[in-house]
């Protein structure tokens, strides 16, 4: 019977170091997965946990969900389409994980550029997708203007020569055909076609002309100048142009601007094209919006912007010509040459501004001319 007693007591004993055993596992398991819980809704970029057969997001962090502007709560349970192309990747050749640069949309229906890297994890006998996604919205725009500022420097290489070619027969063609004009009586049939030759003749110098400025690489004379002692000049330039169509000029030119480092000719160049596409978009009366102001900007470079906006209450432009404004030759005016807004883009952006651009069907459109200000 002793010998019973103490077998009992050794495996009472033996009992207890296995539940003491099993307690220490379990609370270190438990604080391995607030460590790994923790670092999941703290990682300084968005994760997401998505289920390939619904797309719908299992889980996230709050990083995540703010980079759409929505809450953690919110976000569990959305459906993100953009992922079927990401699983499709994932599941040809086994790839252990996919990097990509994908579109979606946040809270408020806006479009981000989001890079998201991802790769399918085993939970429960199932493959899920785990995310990692991080805004490259800025880095996009900013290699997409680095390619349009490639193709206009290749662009306008090649309209000078072309311009050129053209510029000498065409002298000859107007010479011809102010000679006939001396000839042909006036009020004729032939007079009138010749007047409408000449015409055409003068467009087309016209756009020579601009595509040879557009082209043209001068040395610029870059000064520390405010705008507020700029833009005046060129307003006063469509006085007429502005009564003629009964249209208000409203100033609000802030005070204690910065000064900016350009050209002032440049300056004057731009806003004399933004002033005129302006007066152009409204028919008859109308409202003109002339303002200067300071802006902050997200650049750790740049942290703040001078900044110029045109609005105006005119027709506003049709949601797809919007995107190829800024594209050479682009126009929908009669007598328009489609170089003026891209001549201004490659100037601000030779001062490394940025010059964008909203607008309104039937509203009107508000360009920004912004430019990185200098301190004395």
């Amino acid at each position: 019977m002793t010998g019973f007693k103490n077998n009992k007591k050794n495996i009472s004993v033996a009992k207890s170091k296995t539940d003491k055993q099993n307690s220490l596992n379990i609370d270190t398991i438990l604080k391995q997965l607030d460590l790994y819980k923790s670092f999941f809704d703290n990682y300084i970029d968005g994760v997401m946990i998505v289920d390939p057969e619904n797309l719908k997001v299992v889980d996230t962090n709050e990083n995540a969900a703010m980079l759409f502007n929505s809450t953690k709560d919110k976000f569990i349970g959305s459906v993100v389409p953009q992922f079927k192309r990401i699983i499709k990747l994932l599941k040809k050749d086994d790839s252990p994980y996919v990097l990509s640069e994908i579109s979606m949309n946040n809270a408020e229906n806006e479009s981000i550029m989001v890079e998201v890297s991802s790769r399918f994890i085993d939970f429960e006998d199932k493959k899920i997708v785990q995310a990692v996604v991080r805004n490259i919205s800025e880095q996009f725009q900013l290699t997409d203007r680095l390619v349009q500022s490639d193709k206009l420097v290749l662009l306008g290489q090649l309209i000078a020569s072309v311009a050129h070619e053209i510029r000498n027969p065409l002298a000859a063609i107007n010479l011809n055909l102010q000679l006939l004009q001396r000839k042909s009586e006036a009020d004729t049939v032939e007079a009138n076609q010749v007047q409408t030759a000449l015409q055409g003749v003068e467009r087309i110098s016209k756009i020579i002309e601009a595509t040879l400025n557009f082209s043209r690489s001068n040395s610029p004379e870059v000064k520390n100048i405010n705008v507020n002692d700029v833009l005046p000049k060129t307003l006063e330039m469509y006085t007429s142009s502005l009564k003629k169509k009964q249209i208000n000029l409203d100033m609000d030119f802030g005070e204690h601007l910065p000064n900016v480092f350009i050209d002032e000719k440049h300056l004057l160049q731009v806003f004399v094209n933004l002033i005129k596409n302006a007066i152009d978009a409204i028919d008859q009366k109308g409202v003109i919006n002339v303002r200067t102001y300071t802006e902050e900007s997200s650049d750790e470079d740049t942290p703040e912007f001078v900044v110029i906006s045109v609005s105006d209450s005119g027709c506003g432009i049709h949601p797809d010509d919007l995107s190829r404004i800024f594209n050479p030759f682009f126009t929908k005016k009669e007598d328009g040459t489609g170089l003026g807004l891209p001549i201004s883009q490659r100037i601000i952006h030779q001062y490394n501004g940025n010059i964008d651009m909203e607008s309104i069907l039937g509203s009107g459109t508000t360009v920004y001319i912004k430019l990185p200000p200098t301190f004395d």
